[in-house]
């Protein structure tokens, strides 16, 4: 693609420069961050702010009196890539489910493969077996899981595919010796440090083809990220694994039942933190894992005896949910209202961290493309990065 570097530059200036209004933690917050904002938000009831927080347009649109900078951040559109011609499902494909099949087909669409390829954390290899049918060329599959390998081996050779597995860890250092100069390495959806070791270990190698989705920010070994290129590294953001999760707050494939959940998951986050305090004596928002959706179904008496055994807390002998719900449905609000404007740098921080390895790549000696490879109705992380090496 052309030089991106203006734009990087215009991302990371803006993006320092409102720091404040995205580089935070909304749950910790007891007062909204910008009294210049409390006007337009408190004006609005949570079933406002809920149609613009699914219409990310209208908010820009209502916040642009106090932050015009914005729009700007949001002017860059990444160009569509090539699309399957259809998304018709093979017998072996069964039990793929329809929006990541669609995602394997528009991704594979955009490969044309000269040499061998190898598949980064393939799972069963889906899109390896897609690609050596289509590309005729041997596919090698790395996974670290030895039965989904098992699965995969099982289907290549009833297809009689030249695909085979690679059972091992892509964090081993051992990893890196699967990259080869003549070689087409592609990666869907790998989340984190995995693509991260991903990119590294191909320009190390000199591989001449590279497709990559990344997926999961978030998911680094370090608590802070460290930035790929050159570039990212002079205007180095600071960026916690909060802050990386930033991007992945967009649910576009779910409906109402998933909303119902988000609300009803927000509320009991809350009205565990008001719990917490009073159990602690503390001041301070105390945050909890991801949990197994599952207890959702429940009651929040049992949502409260997994929070306290996560935090090493006794549970309460006597404990009155209704008035620790009532406690949340008045922080809800306000949170919703600072997700509302968090939410609104959204694309331009993974806008920045997408060029951040476009622009590794670039220094590498690689001809890069940016675009989306599937629809946002398929998946929100559609970004695909393709390098070329002469």
């Amino acid at each position: 693609m052309s030089d991106v570097a203006p734009l990087f530059n215009q991302l990371s200036t803006q993006l320092a420069r409102h720091s404040g209004d995205w580089q935070l933690m909304p749950f910790a917050c007891r007062t909204l961050p910008w009294p210049e904002l409390a006007a337009v938000l408190e004006r609005l009831d949570e079933d406002q702010l809920d149609q613009l927080e699914s219409n990310p347009q209208q908010a820009l649109e209502l916040l642009a009196p106090w932050r015009p900078e914005l729009s700007a951040l949001h002017a860059f559109t990444a160009p569509v890539l090539a699309r399957a011609a259809d998304y018709a499902t093979p017998r072996w494909s069964n039990g793929i489910p329809g929006r990541k099949w669609a995602q394997i087909k528009d991704f594979a669409a955009n490969i044309t493969a000269e040499h061998a390829i190898l598949e980064w954390c393939a799972g069963k290899g889906h899109l390896g077996r897609l690609l050596a049918m289509e590309q005729q060329q041997p596919v090698t599959s790395l996974e670290w899981d030895q039965d989904l390998c098992r699965q995969g081996e099982t289907l290549a050779n009833k297809l009689t595919l030249q695909h085979h597995f690679h059972c091992g860890d892509a964090l081993a250092p051992e990893a890196a010796a699967l990259f080869k100069p003549k070689q087409q390495a592609v990666a869907l959806h790998a989340c984190g440090e995995l693509h991260l070791r991903f990119l590294r270990h191909a320009a190390r190698a000199g591989t001449r083809a590279l497709a990559l989705s990344p997926c999961c920010y978030h998911l680094i070994e370090g608590n802070r990220y460290v930035p790929l290129s050159n570039a990212g590294r002079r205007h180095d953001l600071g960026l916690s694994r909060h802050d990386l999760r930033l991007p992945l707050q967009q649910q576009v494939t779910g409906g109402e039942r998933v909303r119902r959940l988000r609300h009803l998951e927000l509320t009991w986050r809350l009205a565990f933190d008001e719990l917490q305090r009073e159990l602690t004596g503390g001041r301070d928002y105390l945050p909890l894992p991801a949990f197994p959706k599952q207890l959702l179904s429940g009651d929040f008496a049992d949502f409260v005896s997994w929070a306290c055994d996560k935090k090493g807390l006794a549970v309460p002998a006597s404990l009155h949910s209704e008035h620790w719900l009532a406690a949340a449905d008045d922080r809800r609000l306000l949170v919703k209202q600072i997700e509302l404007v968090r939410h609104c740098y959204r694309y331009p921080l993974e806008l920045w961290l997408l060029l951040d390895r476009v622009l590794f790549l670039t220094e590498q000696g690689y001809r890069v493309r940016l675009g989306t490879f599937t629809d946002i109705h398929n998946t929100p992380r559609r970004y695909l990065i393709q390098a070329w090496r002469e």
